[in-house]
């Protein structure tokens, strides 16, 4: 076999009868991939970027607070706490009701006073001065109303009887009758004097002609009788007008004083005038009598009295000192206040109680009350409890009622004070515990399927619109969680305004996300002295 290959034989005819392949299209490669991976990186960009571009909704929670409850009898001892006697609801404070200057106190401390009794003396001389300057200024106006009381009864009596009047009247009358008279006889006693002027001239005639017989003083003393008959007739003939003209003047003045007697305006005036004076009279006695009164409460009021029966609880002030409106006192008295008083009757004590005692308090719950001063304890009852806490001492007040306050108890006293457990509808005679789940009463909401919490899921950092079924509220503000919340569940209790259920959340690293939270010292302070007071 020959080596020799002939190449020829081996090439491959590629000539136009062949059919011709065309070269394949990288769509995927070149088009969807680079897609997919540029849309994958946007993605995992706005996703690495989400919290950024809307970011969550910043709240704070806290746990559901929880205490364990033991079900005891009715009289079982819960716990002991020390509290302090105090007067109920206060002490009493005996204010000086006028201001003035303590001239000496009547009474020392834990004194008993009966009601109205002197516990102080004010300086009094300058209100008996006034006292005394009023009492006269009383006395001149009843001087006054006396007069214008007599004023009165004078002038009603001419405004009943005016017998002035009539006086002036009849008066009137009887010289017009006179003048009546004197018109009628007028004329004969004209013809009278003209009978006698006729007589005493003929008598002048004779006597003339006998001139040489008869005497000289004769002839002139009939001349001077001719002369005075004549001078009467000329008066006689003169007088009928003036008397005409008197007779109208005194009808016309008949006729006024008749119409003023029918009026009687002038009286009438007169009688109401005195009773204006009269009541103006009496108004100023009545102002001085209020005046005396004022003067005389004063100085009644320099004497301090007891308001109540009782004993003195503290003396405020001293001899010397100034009381009332201008007095320059403490902050802690009221300027006017002499001493305090309280009614061993009424008494209460304050009790501290831990904030881990606190649900286990409530109104009416029986308490036994003890101190070395007595023989056996005594029995009182819880009244309310405060609404703030003492945050150094990370306790609560809470005022306990004493029924009947033994003698020897006094304010301020320190007792012993034993919360016994109150009577249960289905108390049984063994004791059982129970867990008791708590939130602050403000955190629940009422919404139209019922009540609600705001719940923070801190795995998927989401809140929750959570129902819940509610309790009891405690007297410190802790309303009692039936249903709905575990011991691990957080509540939001700030920034839940707006959230909508599933929204996004991020807890504040001022929240308290630690195990569960109980009613104890640790407990936030600002929780417990924030108390509503419908809660006592």
């Amino acid at each position: 076999m020959s080596g020799d290959v002939n190449l020829k034989e081996l090439a491959i005819d590629r000539g136009s009868t062949s059919p011709r392949v065309q070269p394949r299209k990288h769509v995927l490669s070149r088009y969807v991939l680079p897609i997919v991976l540029l849309v994958g990186f946007l993605s995992l960009v706005v996703w690495a970027a989400w919290e950024m571009i809307f970011p969550p909704t910043v709240v704070t929670v806290m746990p559901v607070i929880s205490t364990t409850a033991e079900m005891r009898q009715a009289g079982t001892p819960l716990f002991k706490a020390a509290g302090w006697i105090e007067p109920r609801p206060t002490p009493i404070r005996v204010a000086a009701l006028a201001p003035g200057v303590v001239e000496q106190l009547l009474v020392v401390e834990d004194q008993s006073v009966s009601k109205g009794e002197a516990v102080a003396e004010l300086v009094k001389e300058d209100a008996r001065l006034v006292y005394q300057r009023v009492l006269a200024d009383k006395r001149l106006r009843e001087a006054e109303l006396a007069e214008a009381k007599a004023a009165l009864v004078a002038a009603e009596t001419r405004f009943k009887q005016p017998v002035h009047l009539q006086a002036a009247l009849g008066e009137a009358e009887a010289t017009l009758a006179q003048i009546e008279t004197e018109l009628t006889n007028l004329p004969f006693a004209a013809r009278r004097a003209e009978a006698d002027l006729q007589t005493a001239q003929r008598v002048y005639q004779s006597k003339l002609a006998a001139q040489g017989v008869v005497a000289g003083v004769d002839i002139d003393v009939a001349k001077g009788n001719v002369d005075s008959a004549q001078a009467l007739l000329d008066e006689l003939q003169d007088r009928d007008e003036s008397l005409k003209q008197q007779r109208a003047a005194l009808v016309q003045r008949k006729d006024a004083l008749k119409t003023q007697l029918e009026l009687l305006a002038d009286e009438l005036k007169a009688k109401d005038e005195a009773k204006a004076r009269l009541a103006a009279a009496q108004a100023r006695v009545t102002q001085a009598e209020v005046v005396v009164a004022e003067a005389k409460l004063r100085l009644d009021r320099m004497t301090v009295r007891a308001p109540i029966d009782g004993r003195v609880f503290r003396l405020l002030a001293t001899p010397g000192s100034r009381v009332g409106a201008a007095s320059t006192h403490a902050a802690s008295t009221d300027g006017g206040a002499v001493v305090t008083m309280y009614d061993p009757t009424k008494l209460q004590v304050r009790v501290d109680v831990r904030f881990e005692d606190i649900p286990k308090v409530g109104v009416e719950q029986p308490v036994e009350i003890d101190n070395p001063a007595l023989a056996h304890p005594m029995m009182g009852t819880v009244l309310f409890t405060s609404s703030e806490a003492d945050i150094q001492k990370n306790t609560l007040q809470v005022k306990v009622a004493i029924s009947e306050p033994h003698p020897v108890f006094k304010p301020e006293m320190l007792v012993d004070v034993t919360f016994l457990a109150p009577e249960q509808p289905a108390a049984t005679s063994a004791q059982s515990q129970e867990l008791r789940l708590y939130v602050p009463e403000q955190l629940v909401q009422t919404g139209d399927a019922g009540a609600y919490l705001w719940v923070a899921d801190v795995s998927e950092r989401r809140a929750k619109k959570t129902r819940v079924e509610t309790g009891v509220v405690g007297n410190n503000g802790l309303m009692e969680i039936n249903a709905g919340v575990n011991i691990a569940s957080r509540i939001i209790t700030g920034g839940s305004a707006g959230l909508e259920d599933g929204d996004r959340i991020t807890i504040s690293d001022g929240s308290s996300s630690e195990g569960v939270g109980t009613i104890s010292p640790s407990t936030p302070a600002r929780m417990m002295s924030r108390l509503p007071e419908g809660a006592h």
